[in-house]
């Protein structure tokens, strides 16, 4: 009886190593044949409304087999990553129990399906080898137009730069027949296919289109000259489906046409981004505005100090119903607001290059001048010199300038310090872009510098940054 205690105590703890995952409602299992690795991970697509990209992994057991449970609300791609460079994408609506299997290299193209979602993932499989996408975002080519950046396949994007307009709309109307063709003759084929799934792939092609034929007409209109009836065509697209919010393209689509509808009205709000939360208002509704509201927030938050988008953040925060879509808003306000002027500076505590311990509290009545910087930073070195030259020129003697690099060892630091003879405070964050002082001040590059001021708080930074500038900042503080 010990025995068969001890063996049942063994299976059950391989079998929670292999399959452990949190409670959903969704399922994803499989088999990969030949593995090479034991680990495989599942990253679902609800960023754009919890600003979080859910990421799981799974270990493989003794038959190279793993699981994932999980939790969605929306249809949607997950991706799923095996290895150093094997990935795929694949559907699932709330409640599917899908199998895959597949083999260790060449995942993608060796999956096979079974079980709920398995038409809609054969068909899927089958589409993308027939019309393949970009497999990486860094390839595609960028154009801005208002406060957005279009991203445009670079196959699409030779034919923008070349075709005139009529030639560029036959094209692009010859690609929409012949994917919504392909799509039709699918769903005859294999009518088991689920209408969610029929409408998302629909989607897919509808609003990639949609968006391809704005980008042309509004980054190449000039140089191609677009007739003003060029966009008639986007009457025809739908803006406010719930359904579709789901769809990355939709998505893209939705931003591209207010991003569009504002920069060829009146500009009477001064502000891009506030001007399109307004225009949204008017002409986006249910979880389409909600989606759209946040995401414009958000990146006006980035561009914009605070105090610029802080009616139209209470307002949204206030009145959507759609919490859950709130949350990316929501956060990019609480990060805006602890480096926002006035709010209190963390605390830190650091050994300078000296061995003195250096306390950001220490310095209260005294005006701080904080960069990040590195010497392999090129920008940083600029910006080094010409602080050395405020610290010349300065006319007042209570403000304190410190450095903290992020070199990749501690000597190089030191040399640097010495060999460039940098006066102030100097401190090194030991695990670069990953140290403690590094998230506190939420540094996403460098350089990166702050302006503190007497009573610890922060200061709004100059527009452009230079020796003027700064100087001008620092003398005029209290």
């Amino acid at each position: 009886m010990q025995i068969r205690t001890a063996l049942l105590a063994v299976l059950l703890m391989f079998c929670t190593t292999a399959f452990a995952q949190q409670q959903g409602n969704t399922q994803i299992k499989g088999k990969i044949n030949s593995a090479l690795w034991k680990q495989i991970t599942l990253k679902t697509d609800e960023a754009y409304k919890s600003n979080t990209q859910q990421s799981y992994d799974a270990r493989l057991n003794s038959n190279n087999e793993f699981m994932f449970v999980f939790q969605i609300t929306e249809p949607q791609l997950v991706l799923l990553l095996y290895g150093k460079e094997e990935f795929a994408r694949v559907y699932v609506e709330p409640g599917d129990a899908l199998h895959i299997d597949c083999q260790a290299v060449g995942m993608a193209k060796s999956m096979t399906f079974s079980g709920t979602g398995a038409t809609n993932n054969q068909m899927l499989k089958n589409f993308r080898e027939k019309y393949p996408e970009v497999a990486s975002k860094f390839a595609m080519k960028q154009y801005k137009k208002g406060v957005l950046y279009y991203a445009v396949d670079p196959g699409i994007d030779e034919k923008m730069q070349r075709m005139g307009q009529p030639s560029f709309t036959g094209e692009m109307n010859q690609w929409r027949q012949d994917r919504l063709g392909t799509l039709s003759a699918y769903q005859n084929a294999y009518p088991d296919m689920t209408p969610r799934f029929v409408k998302y792939m629909r989607a897919e092609v509808d609003y990639d289109w949609a968006y391809n034929m704005l980008v042309y007409g509004h980054a190449f209109g000039i140089k191609h000259g677009v007739m003003s009836n060029y966009f008639d065509f986007t009457m025809e697209m739908l803006l406010n489906d719930d359904e579709l919010v789901s769809n990355e393209k939709y998505r893209q689509y939705v931003k591209s046409f207010l991003n569009l509808k504002y920069d060829q009205g009146p500009k009477t709000e001064g502000n891009s981004y506030i001007g399109q939360y307004n225009l949204s208002k008017r002409m986006l509704q249910g979880k389409t505005q909600a989606f759209f509201q946040s995401d414009i927030i958000v990146r006006g938050l980035r561009k914009n100090d605070l105090h610029v988008m802080l009616d139209s953040y209470n307002e949204f925060v206030s009145t959507t119903p759609y919490y859950d879509y709130s949350i990316p808003a929501l956060d990019m306000f609480y990060e805006k607001n602890m480096y926002a002027n006035g709010s209190p500076a963390p605390q830190f505590s650091m050994i300078d290059i000296n061995g003195n311990q250096v306390n950001l509290y220490d310095y209260l009545g005294r005006v701080v001048y904080l960069d990040f910087w590195a010497t392999w930073c090129a920008p940083c070195i600029r910006k080094m010199e010409m602080t050395e030259v405020v610290k010349q020129q300065l006319n007042r003697s209570d403000v304190v300038f410190i450095h903290i690099s992020l070199e990749r060892t501690r000597e190089l630091w030191q040399e640097a310090v010495f060999s460039r003879n940098i006066a102030g405070t100097n401190l090194f964050a030991d695990a670069g872009m990953e140290s403690a002082i590094i998230q506190t001040y939420n540094v996403k590059a460098i350089p990166e510098y702050f302006i503190i001021d007497k009573n610890g708080n922060f200061v709004r930074k100059p527009k452009q940054f230079n020796a003027v500038t700064i100087k001008e900042t620092l003398e005029k503080l209290p």
